[in-house]
């Protein structure tokens, strides 16, 4: 994430835009080949020959680190599992990405985080979770002569203001006591908070990739990260979102979707994920040997925990996936982007484990 944008539907007062950074490209060969990348659009006929075969588009996210969808973007042979004329485009603003989803020119995101998906629910935009892809991958960078949360008090933290990270670090501050003792300072850039960092204007800056490395190289330390904070039960979550027309309309297509990403995930976690993951540059727009490194680094939720985050049936107001996103919609009332926050009950309508759960049972 690196600026921000509006949940809210059209006509009201846009709010700051929470980027999805986790595909940020880290270093000056990423961001020069972000320039090239950002203009590309991967097609890949899965069925010819049919004015029936429905289209797909896939919103996904480029720079070092591969999801699942770059997987299937890369690797023709499972592409063509899924039936339909699938189209890859990139996305690094989830809030873009759910506005085009509502308009149809979307059917699926990967990667995107609790603010979008929340505030898609809580605007009645038609979206179902049915992957939980990943963790945020941020830490909270403090100077070595903090080493203790209690420390904090008197002090302020800089973050990416509207983002899941603004969430995560409010949500941890609150569990150890210092919400009225820290002062959190919102700014449009992660970038930007590793600067006021730097320059002395903040104690601590909540960052990730470049920032963070940065950061550490100066002297700071982290004191706590995302998935730290995940475990306390205030995750930052990047999901897999399927439009809930097409979910209606053509299950049989999500589910093999869903099916693909399995396969997707378990080629990238397999004994041959070198290989697969130095295949994905292309689509992913940097080159191999980047991806490997900073792809396995990364906080992914392994598939033996799909169902602990995605709950055991639509409509489980338990699933620790709902609980995030409940609370979400609190910090997104709070911050003026929510008029009401939606209830357990409509979250969960839009969380939908049984793709998942068949496809992890060998249904595909």
């Amino acid at each position: 994430m690196s600026t921000s944008a509006d949940i809210k539907r059209p006509g009201r007062k846009p709010a700051p835009v929470y980027k999805r950074k986790r595909r940020r490209l880290y270093g000056s060969i990423a961001a020069a080949a972000a320039v090239v990348v950002a203009m590309v659009v991967v097609i890949i006929v899965t069925q010819s020959g049919s004015s029936t075969v429905p289209g797909f588009t896939i919103a996904y996210g480029q720079g070092n680190v591969v999801s699942s969808d770059g997987i299937i973007a890369s690797e023709k042979s499972l592409a063509t599992t899924i039936p339909a004329h699938l189209k890859f485009v990139p996305f690094d603003a989830g809030v873009t990405a759910i506005a085009e989803m509502r308009s149809g020119s979307l059917q699926a995101i990967s990667g995107v985080g609790n603010p979008p998906v929340v505030g898609a629910i809580g605007t009645r935009t038609g979206v179902d979770v049915v992957m939980a892809e990943s963790f945020d991958a941020d830490a909270l960078i403090v100077p070595k002569s903090i080493t203790t949360p209690a420390q904090l008090a008197g002090k302020s933290a800089g973050v990416l203001v509207g983002s899941s990270e603004d969430y995560e670090l409010r949500g941890w501050l609150a569990k150890e006591n210092l919400t009225s003792s820290v002062k959190v300072v919102g700014f449009p850039s992660e970038q930007a908070a590793a600067a006021a960092y730097l320059g002395g204007s903040v104690d601590a800056a909540y960052v990730q990739a470049g920032p963070e490395a940065q950061l550490i190289a100066k002297g700071g330390h982290p004191i706590i990260n995302a998935e730290q904070i995940a475990n306390l039960g205030i995750p930052g979550l990047n999901v897999v979102a399927v439009s809930d027309d097409m979910v209606r309309n053509n299950p049989d297509l999500v589910q093999k979707y869903v099916c693909a990403e399995v396969q997707a995930t378990r080629l990238m976690t397999g004994p041959q994920a070198d290989k697969y993951l130095t295949q994905s540059a292309k689509v992913q727009g940097v080159p191999g040997n980047l991806i490997v490194q900073a792809t396995k680094a990364f906080p992914f939720i392994p598939l033996d925990q799909q169902l602990h985050w995605l709950g055991s049936a639509k409509d489980d107001t338990s699933s620790p996936i709902v609980q995030a996103y409940v609370q979400t919609g609190q910090f997104l009332v709070g911050q003026g982007r929510l008029t009401t926050a939606p209830t357990a009950a409509q979250v969960a309508a839009h969380v939908d484990p049984a793709f998942m759960k068949k496809a992890l049972a060998g249904g595909c």
